[in-house]
């Protein structure tokens, strides 16, 4: 190597053979490129030299060239390894392109970084430093994890805002805990990036389904990735205040019908009592005051949306006997069962239905799923309700007939948020009705279910916990 290089009479270039040996007094300042003969066991070594002399490049050398060793010097900043000894065109090409390239590092300093959380999920100590290194510049809060349980449990209690899997874990796969850490409710919709050394297409296919989005192959070129996560972060803060912008409209908004529509309703009950009933003008102010209720109960699911989003829910608990609020629940709705000559049966199964709830919260809840029965009900049916208990619960129970296309499509999912099981419908609907009485349900303690119990009846229900002896 030294007979090359004196052939190439480039006195840039300064040849190792041993690190260990090495002496830094010949490692002169017009020095550009240093080449370092290997056996790949010395890379801990060689990682400190390139650390310490960052401002030249340092290429590899070695007998014995694999990919696991490629691999390994590209995890300790290396990406030029060549085998021995290095032909003559490569250092000619090198010194004859273009002057000699500067390695001015990145800035980041924007404020959308500050804060900004990001899981390292790697079981090779190696590449978790590196790619802590690679981050570093972005002054980011970087939590690593060698073990994909600990990523997991972590992620269940901290939300993230990027999520760094490799894929080829021995205990679970990449893929495996992204499947888990998105079915969290913390990072469901935190954004995932695959770094792998498998370039296949399959498996790249298959982190995008998983909703990968991006796929980095090892070895990865360090001002790329750091270009490529900075502006997903970028996007993602974006995007992020774009929706809180959206949110706070909205409920300003919501907020602000809430007086008129409630004005309305007083007006038109007042109406309605100045008005016999079986005139034209009763039944035309009836539906009017249907419409109306139901559309403050649609402004008050989208107010109560982003209030449980923003942890601005806050229950204000008083002994209740559930049934009362079911009898008022009941009452409420009279006019939108009678349009559709519909009959509601309620059943008390309790001895003393008292519970420690919010009032207006649990009234909201039964009204919501009283609401859905009504409305996807058939015309002539009977909704049911029932009041039970057990040691530790009382139980609601509601239960409707519905049309089969309408039962066919119900599923558990249908308490998530923005979800309708009958999109063919043509009546105004959130998709946040359900959602909003899971909310308020699992505030209070309880679990709420949808169960079906044929073709087409269909059974809500959700449980309240029991006052303790001692309260009662």
């Amino acid at each position: 190597m030294n007979n090359l290089i004196n052939q190439i009479d480039n006195d840039k270039i300064i040849y190792i053979e041993n690190i260990n040996d090495f002496n830094t007094h010949q490692l002169t300042a017009n020095k550009k490129l240093c080449i370092i003969k290997t056996d790949f066991k010395d890379l801990p070594q060689i990682k400190n030299f390139s650390k310490a002399f960052k401002d030249i490049d340092i290429w590899l050398t070695s007998e014995n060239i694999t990919r696991k060793n490629i691999f390994s010097a590209n995890n300790c900043g290396i990406k030029n390894v060549l085998s021995y000894p290095i032909q003559p065109e490569i250092l000619l090409e090198y010194f004859n392109a273009a002057p000699k390239r500067t390695k001015p590092e990145q800035t980041f300093n924007e404020d959308f970084l500050k804060n900004k959380r990001i899981l390292i999920l790697d079981d090779n100590i190696l590449n978790i430093e590196l790619l802590e290194e690679t981050l570093s510049p972005l002054q980011l809060e970087i939590h690593s994890f060698l073990k994909p349980q600990e990523a997991i449990e972590s992620a269940k209690q901290i939300k993230y805002d990027l999520l760094l899997l490799d894929i080829m874990i021995p205990e679970i796969s990449g893929f495996e805990t992204a499947e888990i850490i998105k079915a969290s409710t913390q990072n469901q919709n935190t954004p995932i990036i695959f770094i792998s050394a498998l370039s296949d297409a399959d498996n790249k296919i298959k982190g995008y389904n998983l909703g990968s989005i991006a796929y980095i192959e090892k070895p990865f070129n360090i001002s790329v990735v750091q270009s490529q996560i900075y502006n997903i972060l970028k996007s993602k803060s974006l995007q992020d205040a774009l929706e809180e912008t959206k949110e706070t409209f909205l409920a300003m908004v919501t907020h602000d019908l809430k007086t008129p529509i409630n004005a309305e309703i007083c007006a038109l009950e007042i109406l309605l009592k100045n008005k016999p009933a079986d005139t034209f003008e009763h039944e035309i102010i009836c539906d009017m005051l249907s419409a109306s209720k139901y559309m403050k109960n649609l402004v008050e699911n989208l107010l109560l949306k982003y209030k449980s989003e923003n942890n601005e829910i806050v229950l204000q608990r008083e002994h209740y006997k559930i049934e009362n609020i079911i009898h008022k629940c009941i009452e409420e709705i009279h006019y939108l069962t009678q349009d559709k000559e519909q009959k509601i049966s309620f059943k008390n199964k309790t001895k003393d239905s008292t519970a420690n709830v919010d009032y207006i919260e649990i009234k909201r809840t039964i009204n919501n799923l009283l609401t859905n029965a009504n409305q996807y009900s058939v015309p002539k049916s009977t909704i049911s309700i029932e009041l039970k208990e057990d040691n530790h619960n009382f139980i609601i129970e509601i239960i409707n007939k519905s049309d089969k296309e309408r039962s066919k499509n119900l599923k558990e999912d249908i308490f998530e948020k923005f979800v309708q099981c009958n999109k063919n419908s043509k009546t105004i609907n959130t998709g946040l009705g359900l959602y909003i009485c899971k909310k308020i349900v699992l505030l209070h303690g309880g679990e709420i279910h949808y169960t079906p119990l044929s073709a087409n009846r269909n059974k809500f229900w959700f449980t309240l916990p029991k006052l303790p002896i001692a309260q009662k």
